[in-house]
């Protein structure tokens, strides 16, 4: 299936190219075709997608988890109350799914984690061996894709929600 903004994706590559115009390091993203954007803007969306958000879908029937019903939360660096329209994707979802998708670009075979190899592993005495340095695991979601969705996640995205629960 191809890229279906607001179905399987919630930002198109044109959308993705603008982005990455004043991003560093983003070289790797303009290297690959469009097919392999698209695919990466898809598979980006659904790995942010699978988030404890703030608020309710709009829709039991919506494709994705956002735009969301009563989402809003403190933004520290503006000092109030962020609030969406029930229609609006944030930008920092797109952001995360835009810092998202890069990452999976960068890192080949991220998915199927097949990263990271060794040239030698013994069980006897404990021994890898890994000359060509390419053991450093590499995280499947994007720091900076988790910074930017950070004040959406409920709690912060530390747990079940900023309200106390208390079990009887």
């Amino acid at each position: 299936m191809a890229l279906v903004l607001n179905t399987n994706s919630y930002v198109e590559t044109a959308d993705a190219d603008d982005y990455f115009e004043t991003r560093i390091d983003s070289a790797n993203w303009f290297d690959a075709d469009d097919e392999i954007k698209e695919q990466a803007l898809v598979t980006a969306s659904l790995l942010i997608d699978d988030n404890a958000w703030i608020g309710s879908a709009v829709s039991s029937s919506q494709a994705l988890a956002w735009p969301r019903n009563n989402a809003m939360y403190t933004d520290n660096r503006l000092g109030m109350v962020v609030t969406f329209a029930v229609t609006e994707v944030p930008n920092r979802v797109k952001v995360a799914v835009y810092e998202q998708a890069l990452h999976l670009v960068n890192n080949e075979d991220l998915l199927t984690g097949t990263t990271q190899t060794f040239e030698s592993i013994s069980v006897g005495s404990i021994s890898i061996s890994d000359s060509n340095n390419d053991v450093q695991r590499i995280p499947m979601k994007s720091v900076q894709a988790a910074k930017s969705i950070r004040p959406l996640l409920r709690n912060g995205g530390q747990g079940m929600g900023a309200s106390w629960w208390r079990s009887n």
